[in-house]
């Protein structure tokens, strides 16, 4: 795997959320791999669907690939929680940057588990946070119009939702610049 880039520690941060849990958010690494195939392969079936706009089996072939980001114009970060003396990933939050736009694609999910805890807007505004420091201009994701909480959050957040009718989804954007 070639991550390309110095991992950037700046990025790395704790968050407290509602019921007091404190979640460490950091940039991925190589050596998360089973810990992001961990989380991935947990996830239910509405997250997953959510997640990907269909029903996708994650592979250990899949994450490797998700797990090859340069932390320039491939970004991620998650989110790590103590269980039983172990780390678990419980949330990961991405994007990627098309150099010529300055345009990138996001996307988040949040574990089962994990969800309805705040995680998920916390997430999501200190990748925007993030986004901005990295110079991108828009970000942008397409959404499944059932997915209400992802709706809510984006929404929240200032998004601009797009109905576009040929895929029966939203493209949500936010301007950075």
């Amino acid at each position: 795997m070639s991550s390309g880039g110095e991992y950037p520690k700046r990025f790395e941060t704790v968050f407290r959320l509602r019921d007091g849990t404190e979640v460490f958010v950091r940039p991925l690494k190589p050596e998360d791999r089973d810990k992001l195939y961990q989380m991935y392969s947990t996830l239910s079936k509405e997250t997953n669907y959510y997640r990907f706009l269909k029903r996708k089996r994650i592979t250990r072939w899949i994450v490797e690939k998700w797990i090859e980001i340069n932390y320039r114009d491939k970004m991620a970060l998650v989110a790590i929680v103590r269980e039983n003396h172990d780390e678990k990933i419980v949330a990961d939050s991405r994007f990627y940057v098309d150099e010529e736009t300055g345009q990138a694609e996001v996307a988040i999910v949040v574990h089962d588990d994990w969800q309805n805890r705040g995680l998920g807007t916390k997430l999501l505004r200190y990748t925007i946070e993030v986004a901005k420091k990295m110079g991108v201009k828009e970000l942008y994701a397409y959404v499944n119009p059932e997915n209400r909480r992802i709706i809510h959050i984006t929404n929240k957040l200032g998004f601009k939702a797009d109905w576009i009718s040929e895929t029966i989804e939203y493209k949500i954007t936010l301007p950075l610049k």
